[in-house]
């Protein structure tokens, strides 16, 4: 009689943490700056043996693609190439076994509030977000591995802004013609500043410390539209994934070592809130 007491509370216990952790998040990003947007946003929940991102080690290619052009998925790279996430988590809205991620679309002004109403973790325990703040060479938001919290309830979270370390924080517009004359194009691809290489194959960590890119690379101007380039440049690199140290920027739109207005695009970590509502069961 006390054997089947034993396994019938085993089993009880066992079922209130699967229930506990199969829920459904109310999940709200805040964009804290002044001056810049947030990319559509990478949301996952995954097990302890995936891993977004780590400070201190190098960025994979796909969170390069990410945090240089905001490219999560990208239609003109196969799923194996590794340039996207879907190559390194699998299908988007499904249960992948050690994840389950979703792709948010549109940006997140400054100072306003985005909210996803229903977010399934699907039993993962753990929850990452990224993306990338533009104008910027290879800064990204970023939440690494919080622990799910799985009382109702509603938590929140400060993010800091990271720099991917896969493209030299250049802050220039490569249609600078001065820039072009001294005979080094400007690693600003996409005629905004700061923003990402254009055709630039972000570098892989078996890359070393430079690369050409030849494919054209899918990335987002300030309105949202997509931009397509295929000219080439040769990316520098910037030290493992580490905390942003924030733009230089100056006055002079169109001269001087940064095409960032200092006053508008510089920011303090936290650069972001994540809300994250446990709805009472």
């Amino acid at each position: 009689m006390k054997l089947n007491k034993l396994a019938i509370a085993s089993l009880l216990s066992l079922s209130a943490i699967y229930s506990a952790q199969a829920v459904e998040l109310e999940i709200s990003i805040t964009n804290l700056t002044q001056g810049n947007y947030f990319t559509p946003r990478l949301v996952v929940a995954h097990t302890a043996d995936a891993d977004l991102f780590e400070v201190g080690t190098e960025a994979s290619t796909a969170l390069a693609w990410l945090a240089e052009a905001g490219v999560i998925q990208d239609s003109q790279n196969s799923a194996s190439s590794g340039m996207n996430f879907e190559a390194i988590l699998g299908p988007a809205d499904t249960d992948n076994g050690s994840n389950t991620w979703h792709f948010f679309g549109g940006l997140v002004a400054p100072a306003t509030t985005l909210t996803y109403a229903s977010f399934d973790t699907m039993d993962k325990p753990y929850l990452s977000i990224a993306s990338m703040l533009i104008p910027t060479n290879d800064a990204f938001v970023g939440l690494d591995s919080i622990e799910i919290p799985t009382e109702a309830g509603t938590y929140n979270y400060y993010l800091n802004a990271y720099d991917a370390g896969t493209e030299l924080n250049d802050e220039l517009n490569s249609t600078r013609t001065d820039i072009q004359e001294e005979g080094g194009a400007a690693l600003g691809g996409y005629g905004l500043p700061g923003v990402a290489g254009a055709g630039a194959e972000p570098i892989a960590p078996s890359m070393g410390t430079g690369g050409n890119g030849v494919a054209a690379k899918v990335g987002l101007a300030a309105d949202g539209s997509a931009l397509a380039v295929a000219s080439e440049v040769i990316d520098g690199t910037d030290g493992p994934v580490h905390i942003h140290r924030n733009t230089l920027g100056d006055t002079a739109s169109d001269m001087g070592a940064s095409d960032l207005d200092s006053t508008v695009h510089r920011w303090l970590n936290p650069v972001a809130k994540v809300t994250i509502v446990v709805p009472a069961s």
